[in-house]
């Protein structure tokens, strides 16, 4: 980036001090230094999250589909076909048949549904 002469000129102005004035040099150093460590610490911190989220987001979605396919009967039989037809979508990468059933768990006076 081009700064003009002028800008430098500023620029230079308040980061150096007169001989006289030493602590505000050593001010312009701090503030300096400051401003640089939470530029940096907020890029690190915007890097790591989103990292984090990226992962996140696989993981939840490499568990669960983005699609539920069910039938209106109570069994799909001609579930091969199925598969063969949505795989030869080009956005579908992968299509899996499931098994899926409702239930319930006890143990002495509780019980509990659950999705197995």
């Amino acid at each position: 980036m081009m700064f003009s002469q002028s800008e430098k000129l500023i620029a230079f102005r308040f980061f150096c001090s007169k001989r006289k004035e030493k602590f505000i040099s050593v001010n312009t150093v701090f503030a300096f230094l400051g401003i640089t460590l939470g530029v940096a610490t907020l890029i690190i911190v915007m890097s790591v999250m989103n990292g984090f989220r990226v992962e996140l987001v696989k993981r939840i979605l490499g568990v669960n589909a983005h699609i539920t396919i069910y039938s209106s009967e109570k069994n799909l039989n001609d579930y091969e076909e199925l598969i063969s037809e949505l795989e030869n979508i080009p956005e579908i990468l992968t299509a899996n048949p499931i098994i899926d059933t409702h239930g319930m768990i006890t143990k002495g006076e509780i019980a509990a549904a659950a999705l197995v």
